[in-house]
């Protein structure tokens, strides 16, 4: 039996390591058939998806009269399902990550003055210190600004007016944040089902579970090659005098689709979907 457990390990290495079809035999030393128990395959899905949140700006109504370029006035949020990938192996459940900047409500842009101003004062106001912003830039690149800025230092100011026109500009054509999550799940493989439904996935909502019809489902499928006739296989060494059984093992494929979408693929052989043949002995 110690002959027959290394060559199911010679099976499970040349599963990770070949994609040529595998070949080993299974019988013990009288030459009876030995049926074996065969471990499921399982195979790791994990999906990214992309979520974009817009913020409209504060004066976003007075953009086309100080600014002359109309802006969005209201907020929405988009989400993309941007990658999916397969792997062989049970794997841990990621939690969902978020990594966006968080969005900041500006602070008054005029503190010098003390008299309260209307919305829209405060737009006029805005949007002047955004063309006086673009006047000091036009300086300090044409030398009007004086001598004395130059280098690293002329450097410092034009990334900081960048910075302030960026925020000024925000609050009329407001600003978008993106975040990214990462689901993960496993899905056992077994020879008597060819696709498995994974998830499902909302363009408002995201990934949703496989019962909710408001989604699109997210499928594994699994295609295996067929088996190949052999006119003769002989056991495994010349000494064996006595017919043999080989688990023939074809050469499997996994595809993971969303939306019509292929968005990745991975083989596989496992005894999962071995065959049996039997050997004449050698004469």
């Amino acid at each position: 039996m110690k002959r027959f457990f290394a060559i199911l390990a010679l099976v499970a290495l040349a599963a990770t390591s070949s994609a040529q079809t595998i070949k080993a035999g299974l019988y013990d030393s009288k030459g009876v058939a030995v049926v074996a128990e065969v471990d499921p395959v399982v195979v790791n899905v994990t999906l990214r998806v992309a979520t974009e949140q817009f913020t409209p700006g504060i004066y976003a109504r007075y953009a086309q009269k100080y600014l002359g370029k109309r802006a969005t006035l209201s907020e929405y949020s988009s989400i993309e399902l941007i990658d999916g990938r397969l792997a062989l192996g049970t794997a841990e459940k990621v939690a969902p990550k978020v990594a966006q900047e968080p969005y900041a409500l500006p602070l008054s842009t005029n503190r010098l003055n003390a008299t309260a101003q209307t919305t829209e004062e405060q737009a006029a106001a805005t949007a002047e210190l955004l063309f006086s912003l673009r006047k000091h830039r036009l300086d300090l690149i044409t030398g009007e600004a004086g001598e004395n800025v130059f280098g690293a230092g002329l450097k410092a100011a034009l990334d900081e007016i960048a910075r302030m026109e960026r925020e000024y500009l925000d609050m009329f054509y407001g600003s978008k944040s993106v975040s990214e999550q990462l689901y993960t799940f496993n899905v056992t493989i077994t020879p008597d089902k060819n696709e498995y439904m994974v998830c499902r996935f909302s363009d408002k909502v995201g990934i949703v579970p496989t019962d909710d019809l408001s989604g699109r489902p997210i499928v594994v499928k699994v295609e295996t090659a067929k088996h190949k006739e052999y006119a003769e296989l002989k056991p495994l060494g010349p000494k064996d005098k006595v017919s043999a059984d080989y688990l023939i093992v074809p050469q499997s494929k996994s595809s993971l689709i969303g939306e019509a979408t292929l968005l990745d693929e991975l083989d596989f052989a496992s005894s999962l979907y071995g065959k049996s043949v039997t050997a004449l002995p050698i004469k």
